[in-house]
């Protein structure tokens, strides 16, 4: 037998299904995921903290709470005096070099996720190292592809809201794409929608529950946070510095593995109904050597019965489901005896 023909076959999930998995890998491998980004968020974060208290002019205060102007950092700023023009290129500076640092760690953060969640979908040990370096040899084309992605949906929105919904769903498996079938950032946007068509509003309804569901649980923990910063004086102080950090991160730790997961998820459901996908050409892709027989994690549904759906979707020219087993034919009456003479009180079905 092939390895091609004992490869775990995979089957199309609805929605509920898909979040079902993503929400399973993510708790499963939670300790991995976070390390993930804790590796790369916190230092980053720190780096930029540094950035917003270095840039602040000497007559500025940023805080956690309201009051004065608000911070492009966050926080609201309180200033006491006028800002010259060079605390304000100095500000400036500041401010983009916080953001590129913030852009490029949560590029590089999902993903090492993306990679990981991959590789639990295999069944395979997930481990955070060789996510994260796999990850690295990838961010100049994540990166590259972040900012395509925000150009593009971004002037369609200003254009037009409509096209920048259809097109902010339609590229939302663009991120696998790209570091599953190593494909361009260009060709990775074009492949996500061709992937989509067709199962638009499905990818939708993943979209925006998986939003509304991390959404809730980081802000839950990270208003925690949030919540004994805004008893801090400042946020250039030690404790504001200390509990911003914590916040960000913890935010963070929190979003990024979940959204890795279900989009995931998603695209690999995209691509066993449209191409008869499974986890031996996932494996590939992945450079991972997958056992000949080797079964699928227990966390994917049962697959159905072989025959009741197509291999891919559309179905391939002249295919057709098994048709339904039917009845045995009746067996026939009893109209003789089995054996000659009769048994004692043996009458005929007929009689």
């Amino acid at each position: 037998m092939s390895a091609q023909a004992s490869s775990p076959q995979l089957r199309p999930l609805g929605v509920g299904e898909i979040l079902d998995v993503g929400i399973k890998i993510y708790m499963r491998n939670a300790l991995t995921l976070f390390k993930i980004v804790v590796f790369v968020v916190l230092p980053a974060q720190i780096l930029v903290n540094l950035a917003e208290i270095s840039a602040l002019p000497s007559n500025v205060t940023l805080e956690s709470g309201s009051g004065g102007g608000v911070s492009p950092f966050g926080g609201t700023i309180v200033q006491d005096g006028t800002i010259s023009h060079h605390q304000l290129a100095v500000f400036l500076v500041g401010f983009i070099g916080a953001f590129l640092i913030q852009f490029v760690a949560a590029r590089f953060a999902q993903a090492g996720c993306f990679r990981a969640v991959a590789d639990a979908y295999l069944g395979e040990e997930v481990g955070w190292r060789s996510s994260l370096g796999y990850a690295l040899r990838r961010l100049p084309a994540i990166v590259a592809l972040s900012i395509l992605f925000g150009i593009i949906v971004g002037l369609a929105t200003l254009l037009c809201i409509i096209p920048g919904i259809y097109l902010y769903v339609a590229f939302a498996v663009a991120v696998p794409v790209l570091l599953v079938e190593g494909a361009g950032p260009f060709r990775s946007l074009g492949r996500s929608r061709e992937l989509v068509r067709g199962r638009w509003w499905a990818t939708l309804g993943v979209s925006v529950v998986s939003l509304v569901l991390v959404s809730i649980v980081s802000l839950t923990i990270s208003g925690l946070v949030v919540g004994v910063a805004f008893a801090a004086p400042a946020r250039n102080t030690v404790s504001g510095f200390i509990l911003n950090t914590l916040s960000a991160t913890l935010g963070s730790m929190i979003a990024t593995p979940a959204a890795a997961a279900f989009i995931t998820v998603l695209y690999i459901d995209l691509r066993v109904r449209k191409e008869g996908f499974d986890l031996l050409l996932l494996a590939r892709r992945l450079g991972v050597e997958l056992a000949p027989g080797q079964e699928p994690p227990s966390f994917l549904p049962e697959p159905l019965p072989p025959g009741s759906q197509p291999p891919f979707w559309p179905p391939p020219p002249g295919w057709e489901p098994e048709p339904a087993p039917t009845a045995p034919p009746p067996a026939p009456p009893n109209v003789q005896p089995p054996f000659w003479p009769p048994p004692p009180g043996w009458k005929s079905d007929d009689q």
